[in-house]
């Protein structure tokens, strides 16, 4: 008889408890989003200094509530924080970034709810800073105290064919756009020209060489140009099996791509083109040509190419009158 009470009573608490059981619910954290922040410049120069500034002219709440007064704060390389403001609500508040030592940097602004009922909002940007005279290694020959616009430049050439060659690439202050608008790299990388602006962009005693002249001095293969360069202790060449990279004649050709204006004004094929303007143009469908030389990483022969002498930008070698 007691068990049967035992059982009976265990069934009733069964039920009472079933009956009181509360019902849970969920509460999401609304989050912030749409944050912008400056692009910087790819490269800088050890010791300079970036003002980069943060974007919240078009940020947003997931459920479309009012944060509050926001708050934002930056950090750079994943350091110490350092607080810009506590009331960003009317501007884009700006940091300045300094450069302090070679290497990449990555800086991150962090926006946050003061009342803390929100997630943060987060964006990063990245760069990198370079010492100019060691950064770019491999180049060989002889150098020429060269007149470059106003400016004097100790300048790689070689006497290649029947001709002596500037064995890298141009850069004339004042004419021409550098990698990706860095000017730190303009002395390394030299500047992209349209063919319009090849045409007068050498020193004077050089000029652009005609189709002819590249290719009876320089030949058909591209290992031959190609220099075994490194840039930030990176091979700026890719290893193909079906290239080999001799650097011959001492050209120097390093894989800085091409720019085209016609579109965003960004730099293309970084790491797999080489590509130099000729003064030869070319009738394509009732439209001139620029007439151009070209090296792809992948492919053992130097290519012909044409484009707009207007929108398409490319590096420039010179050949000495």
């Amino acid at each position: 008889m007691k068990i049967k009470i035992a059982i009976f009573a265990l069934a009733a608490a069964a039920v009472l408890g079933s009956g009181c059981k509360k019902t849970t619910t969920t509460t999401v954290t609304p989050s912030l989003g749409g944050l912008g922040i400056t692009e910087p410049a790819m490269f800088v120069e050890v010791g300079h200094v970036q003002e980069l500034a943060v974007d919240v002219d078009d940020m947003y709440v997931s459920d479309n509530s009012d944060p509050g007064t926001l708050g934002v704060y930056w950090t750079v390389n994943n350091g110490q924080r350092d607080t810009t403001t506590l009331d960003v609500g009317k501007s884009n508040p700006s940091f300045p970034v300094k450069a302090d030592a070679e290497g990449k940097y990555t800086v991150t602004a962090n926006v946050f709810a003061l009342n803390k009922k929100y997630y943060n909002a987060s964006i990063s940007a990245t760069f990198e800073a370079i010492y100019p005279e060691t950064a770019l290694t491999g180049f060989e020959g002889q150098m020429e105290e060269i007149q470059v616009g106003g400016d004097k430049q100790l300048l790689y050439t070689a006497p290649i064919g029947t001709h002596t060659w500037l064995c890298e690439n141009l850069f004339t202050p004042g004419k021409g756009i550098p990698y990706q608008h860095c000017q730190v790299v303009s002395d390394l990388f030299g500047h992209y020209y349209s063919w319009e602006e090849a045409q007068t962009a050498c020193p004077d005693g050089w000029r652009l060489p005609t189709a002819a002249e590249f290719d009876q001095d320089l030949g058909t293969v591209a290992g031959d140009l190609m220099a075994d360069a490194s840039f930030q202790k990176a091979k700026m060449w890719p290893y193909w099996p079906q290239v080999t990279i001799t650097n011959q004649y001492k050209f120097n050709a390093i894989p800085v791509g091409y720019m085209d204006s016609a579109t965003t004004n960004e730099t293309y094929g970084y790491k797999e083109y080489a590509c130099w303007w000729t003064s030869d143009t070319v009738m394509d469908q009732g439209i001139e040509l620029g007439v151009y030389r070209y090296i792809f990483a992948e492919e053992p022969a130097i290519k012909k190419g044409k484009g707009s002498k207007e929108t398409l930008l490319l590096s420039v070698r010179c050949v000495k009158e």
